[in-house]
């Protein structure tokens, strides 16, 4: 994974912000995952202290955390699009700048299905683990569903290439246990419809 800096059009941050979970199908897509993180964080009896979100975006689901949070992303117009009152970093994920088991737990939202490779998702998952003490929820697009199916079939049609990947949930769970963590367990946001899924990583 690249450690420079995104580059994207003027205002990506802002739009990213205020439209992409507040208008069309974003309102349904915002209220299902955070149900399912919420569910996650319940069956793991999480700890006060402080949490890592990384890449936390513009910060929609740090305030799902229990405690204090570190805001991490790669995209320094995104790290400023975030409210402030909050800490906020800009880093990439593969390369965290804290010390060994900084946080208490940490989420990895919407990342790991833009790195094709695997050694990039278990250096990713990797350092997750390094820095934290607790569990960590992160989430990848599962290639057993309808979604990525239809992917696959536009790319095969020459459509171009969405940029994102999709594994197993077999491969999920080796790369989980390659970074560290013992015990995954799944939970999907539309089971072998859409590619979403959720997993909670416990040592």
């Amino acid at each position: 994974m690249d450690p420079t800096p995104y580059v994207r059009e003027a205002g990506y941050a802002e739009r990213y912000r205020d439209r992409r979970f507040t208008s069309g199908s974003g309102p349904v897509t915002d209220h299902r995952e955070r149900s399912i993180l919420r569910e996650l964080l319940a069956r793991c009896s999480p700890k006060n202290g402080m949490w890592l979100d990384a890449p936390s975006g513009a910060g929609r689901m740090s305030s799902e955390l229990p405690g204090h949070v570190v805001q991490l992303d790669r995209d320094f117009e995104m790290v400023r699009a975030i409210p402030t009152g909050v800490c906020r970093i800009c880093a990439c994920s593969t390369q965290l700048p804290f010390s060994d088991h900084a946080f208490v737990g940490a989420l990895c939202c919407r990342l790991l299905q833009h790195l094709p490779l695997r050694a990039e998702r278990v250096a990713v998952l990797r350092e997750l683990h390094r820095v934290t003490t607790g569990p960590v929820v992160a989430t990848f697009f599962d290639a057993m569903s309808l979604q990525h199916a239809r992917r696959v079939m536009r790319r095969a049609m020459g459509k171009k290439r969405s940029g994102r990947s999709a594994i197993t949930r077999a491969q999920f769970v080796s790369e989980a246990r390659e970074a560290g963590f013992a015990r995954i367990e799944f939970r999907a946001s539309m089971r072998f419809l859409g590619e979403q899924t959720f997993a909670l990583l416990q040592r």
